[in-house]
């Protein structure tokens, strides 16, 4: 408990620190909210289609699918403010040499490393934005969940958040091992917006990939899913399980690759 404890107020001067460095170029501060507002307002427009046409996919009516929608954007403000930025600079940090001096820190050099800055700009829209659709959405379906339903809501909400850390760490730790891993990062990057629909949309065969192969529809169909108590015992074991499973695993794999680093001085 007492690491637990040392991290927490650690990740607090985080978030301190990183707040205070935005807020000096409050211009670029601005801007990063009015840019996220105008992605905010794509993601939206699908929803805005839906009702228009008044499809239904997979039995979802229009308001359920928005709800859909809005919890992407509620995951997408938990990801850009904790961990897109963190998780993006890992290449040029170990390119450069600044893993350095993060490994003789008395704290934990993964959390360092993937948790150093905290974004404030973006996430503000996309919190406000998925708020909204999903309180707009929750009362025009009169969904009346049960308690065991909200808190399956927030707990996979919670776990999927922890997926996709884990997902989109993979990907930048073989920078270790290779010079160039953009390409790969922009590739598994992208697999981030087909979670911007409900995963009926797609076939069969491509939602079991997109569930166990490379879980990326458990990140944000999987509460709504809980919500609709459509989630079968088997996808609520899987929900609870991988995230768990894949943290460990990347966890063991980060470990593995820091002994590949050779420092800025090789």
């Amino acid at each position: 408990m007492s690491e637990i404890r040392k991290h927490l107020r650690v990740y607090g001067m985080f978030a301190k620190t990183s707040l205070m460095q935005q807020l000096e170029y409050r211009a670029n501060f601005i801007i990063g909210i009015i840019t996220e507002c105008a992605w905010l307002c794509t993601k939206l427009l699908y929803a805005f289609i839906v009702h228009r046409t008044g499809v239904e996919i997979g039995g979802l009516s229009p308001d359920q699918i928005t709800l859909f929608v809005g919890t992407f954007i509620l995951l997408t403000a938990l990801y850009t403010g904790i961990f897109m930025n963190n998780l993006g600079s890992i290449p040029w940090r170990v390119r450069r040499g600044d893993l350095d001096l993060m490994l003789v820190k008395p704290i934990s050099t993964q959390f360092h490393l993937t948790m150093r800055e905290v974004e404030f700009a973006t996430p503000i829209p996309n919190i406000i934005g998925g708020v909204i659709t999903v309180a707009v959405s929750w009362s025009r379906i009169g969904l009346e969940a049960g308690f065991v339903n909200i808190v399956a809501y927030i707990l996979l909400i919670l776990l999927g958040i922890t997926l996709a850390y884990s997902f989109f760490l993979v990907p930048c730790l073989l920078t270790f091992w290779t010079v160039k891993v953009r390409a790969l990062v922009e590739i598994v990057y992208n697999c981030w917006d087909f979670n911007s629909m409900p995963m009926q949309i797609y076939g069969k065969w491509i939602q079991r990939l997109g569930v166990f192969l490379f879980p990326v529809f458990v990140i944000a169909n999987f509460p709504v899913m809980a919500l609709f108590n459509s989630l079968s015992p088997f996808y609520l074991i899987w929900g609870l399980i991988a995230p768990i499973g894949l943290f460990i695993i990347v966890s063991k794999m980060f470990n593995s690759a820091i002994k590949k680093y050779s420092s800025a001085g090789g």
